[in-house]
């Protein structure tokens, strides 16, 4: 082979291993680094960059954390940082007390030999907004945010006792600054704090937390409707009337609901709730509460986008009524369908609708878009693009609420739904989260004899709404069935007589 020959070859070579030495670099550099478990993330630009969401995730009042506590509008509330670990440090049985400085120092080196390593709280945090922090400082942070965020949850949870005179600060903005995903503090922190100070939260013990979570986000039990004395003795004067028409509808209900039962038998059952694992933050504890370990709704079959999905209205015209889940927790796995043999019933949790509802929603569906870490399936971004498609009027809206499902705290119905409109912008639901649930529900649409239900279904609406519309047609029934009794007797007595 020539010189030039081989020259030829080696600048051949060289050419190609510049043209691929991309894929060299993928196959022999390590990927992203993925954590066990996500840290204290920014949120996504493809939530942020919308223009309605810009106020969504930033704080108003108060920082916590490095991402946000330089900004001039936060600083004021320093002040109140201060003040409300001054009263941490101070002892429970006599906090008007005096405190010297070897006391003060003494609790704070006690929470420093509690929490992690700094380094640890600082891995937490994007290095970019930390790296100007020296450890002495972060740590004051972490003191300083700690006991204001643990002390306004006791304030949310005993209403009655603000010992420190804040009632004048935005307590609502408060909360909300407290569940932004650029606004946490690690959870170890607010667990070292509680351990020095048992007596913060006397009676609550490990369940703080989600007592707080309870108070806080899930709506009060309907109130019950009190009777006049009038009206009860008029509805008992009806029934002794039409006492025989009423056992023979009793007794067709309860061959009914027998069969129901059987036909609705569930045989899931809803593993405990408890937390194994300490969680990251408010936030990550937050969405554990929303989501937990109950029911698996995943199946296998071909998700959300094979199905045509329909508002609350259609569904109720379809034999689908919407009822709320029995249970007392916050859980989103609580979304169900139990089916009978007449109509089909979509179980949902309860949810407040408040000025805080978005900004909420949407930090927790920023959350499980973070790139760090596996949080499993998306079911809180599933769970807001399964309320759109339930909502498309006011009188969707009016069902949930006449169904003590949704308490609106916003105003008119038509709020509701221009907020979940934007609360689903640029979010893609999981296929496999509530798929069992959607399955269910296009599957009631299919049934055999499923126009006969359907009439079925809108006589039941029609004239069973409420006791009076079912005390009329027992009534107007029974003037017929005794006009008709009447007309046979005399029609037989006539040819009797002859």
């Amino acid at each position: 082979m020539t010189t030039g020959t081989r020259d030829d070859v080696r600048i051949q070579i060289s050419e190609e291993t510049e043209n691929l030495g991309w894929l060299y670099k993928i196959i022999e550099e390590p990927g992203p680094r993925r954590t066990s478990k996500p840290l204290v993330q920014t949120v996504a630009q493809t939530l942020r960059g919308i223009s309605r969401n810009k106020t969504c995730f930033d704080p108003s009042v108060v920082s916590f954390g490095p991402y946000h506590r330089d900004k001039p509008h936060l600083k004021p509330m320093e002040r109140y940082k201060e003040v409300t670990a001054l009263w941490f440090i101070k002892p429970s049985d006599n906090p008007v007390k005096a405190i010297t400085r070897e006391e003060a120092k003494q609790v704070y080196d006690e929470f420093v030999a509690k929490v992690p390593s700094v380094s640890s709280l600082r891995g937490c945090y994007t290095d970019k907004f930390v790296r100007t922090i020296n450890d002495a400082e972060f740590m004051h942070m972490m003191f300083l945010d700690g006991c204001f965020m643990l002390y306004f949850i006791r304030l949310f949870l005993d209403q009655s006792s603000d010992l420190l005179e804040t009632s004048h600060l935005n307590r609502p903005l408060i909360l909300r600054d407290m569940f932004l995903l650029e606004n946490q503090i690690p959870y170890s922190v607010l667990v070292a704090l509680k351990s020095l100070k048992p007596s913060l939260m006397p009676g609550r013990g490990d369940d703080w937390a989600a007592s707080f979570f309870k108070t806080v986000f899930l709506p009060p039990p309907p109130s019950v409707v009190s009777y006049s004395l009038p009206l009860v003795l008029t509805l008992l004067f009806l029934i002794c009337t039409f006492l025989p028409v009423l056992f023979i509808i009793f007794w067709i209900y309860c061959c009914l609901r027998i069969y129901c039962c059987r036909c609705s038998a569930d045989s899931r059952s809803e593993e405990g709730t408890k937390l194994q694992t300490e969680p990251l933050h408010l936030l990550d504890l937050l969405r554990y509460e929303l989501t937990g370990k109950g029911v698996d709704h995943s199946v296998h079959g071909t998700g959300y986008w094979n199905y045509n999905f329909r508002p609350i209205g259609e569904l109720k015209e379809e034999g689908i009524q919407v009822s709320v889940s029995n249970s007392e927790s916050l859980s989103l796995n609580n979304i169900k369908l139990k089916k009978g043999w007449i109509d089909s019933y979509l179980e949902l949790p309860r949810i407040v609708i408040d000025d805080s509802t978005k900004t909420r929603l949407l930090n927790l569906a920023a959350y499980e878009m973070c790139p760090d870490g596996s949080l499993g399936k998306a079911v809180i971004t599933s769970y807001i693009c399964f309320l759109d498609s339930l909502i498309y009027n006011a009188d969707d809206v009016k069902e949930l609420r006449s169904s003590n499902i949704m308490l609106n705290r916003l105003g008119s119905d038509e709020e509701v739904v221009n907020l979940v409109r934007e609360l689903a912008t640029n979010l893609s639901p999981d296929f496999k989260v509530y798929s069992d649930v959607i399955q269910g529900m296009e599957g009631h649409r299919k049934r055999q004899f499923n126009h006969v239900r359907l009439w079925i279904s809108q006589f039941k609406r029609t004239h069973f709404t409420s006791p009076w519309t079912a005390i009329s047609l027992i009534a107007a029934i029974s003037v017929i069935l005794l006009t008709l009794v009447q007309t046979i007797y005399s029609v037989l007595s006539y040819y009797k007589s002859k």
